[in-house]
């Protein structure tokens, strides 16, 4: 090895225990400053990039430690190493918390290494971080993904439909909970209920409302019948009877807009 390489070695090496001195000592601009300089020379050096990361997140660098994170872990992927890459990721999530791909990529590689009840936990935990106004778009996404993987759990269906309607997506929100209905009972079907009341503010679901707090104190555990409005009577036809109606509907009249 030529004598400048050995050289140009030793000082990154002298420049690394000299940052890891100082990130010891609490000296944490100090420490950052030193690890750019590592990393200006190098951008993949996992190590360096993963001291630094977190000391950027305290330091309020949040965008700079996410890219350093994402780095680490595409780095170790790319290794095969994919239980380091997860770890560097479920770092990054608590971290920078508010970086979307943080939660979204975390969740992705544990569905590839067949971890799937771990990634719909990522997908909850994300999703409860974003479900703020202005970022419930990214909440919609992480549960819409959480869904996917877990289609019959209505308290995700719940929080997908407010945060539909918190956007104006009502229709969507309406027709998310309509699939819920006749399979929930007790406080879930309240709950159902009571979220189409306040998107829609019709008496119909209003009732539907008051049906569902009387089945949960009585402890009725099963799902009532849907509400069926009787249609009026039917105009009179050759060869039929006059009067004659129309039998009920056993469906659900049309949700408003």
């Amino acid at each position: 090895m030529p004598s400048f390489v050995k050289s140009r070695t030793g000082e990154r090496r002298e420049l690394l225990r000299e940052a890891n001195r100082a990130r010891n000592r609490r000296e944490d601009r100090r420490a950052i400053a030193l690890y750019r300089r590592l990393l200006l020379e190098d951008p993949h050096q996992v190590e360096v990039a993963l001291r630094a990361a977190p000391l950027l997140a305290s330091e309020g660098e949040g965008f700079e430690a996410w890219q350093l994170f994402r780095m680490a872990a595409t780095e170790l992927g790319r290794a095969r190493r994919h239980d380091a890459a997860l770890a560097v990721l479920h770092d990054a999530c608590r971290f920078v918390p508010h970086e979307y791909d943080a939660w979204r990529m975390c969740a992705e590689l544990e569905i590839r290494i067949g971890r799937v009840q771990a990634a719909y936990d990522t997908l909850l935990e994300g999703a409860h971080v974003f479900d703020r106004p202005h970022t419930s778009a990214q909440a919609i996404r992480l549960l819409t993904r959480a869904r996917s993987l877990e289609e019959g759990d209505p308290a995700v269906a719940l929080d997908l439909a407010r945060l539909y309607a918190r956007t104006g997506l009502s229709e969507d929100a309406l027709s998310l909970l309509a699939l819920f209905v006749p399979n929930v009972s007790g406080r879930t079907l309240r709950r159902v209920r009571g979220l189409q009341w306040r998107i829609t503010l019709s008496f119909y679901h209003a009732w539907g409302w008051l049906r569902a707090l009387a089945q949960e104190l009585r402890g009725d555990d099963t799902p009532p019948p849907p509400v069926r409005p009787r249609m009026p009577a039917a105009p009179a036809r050759d060869g039929a009877h006059e009067g004659s109606a129309l039998p009920d509907v056993a469906c659900e009249p049309e949700l408003p807009a």
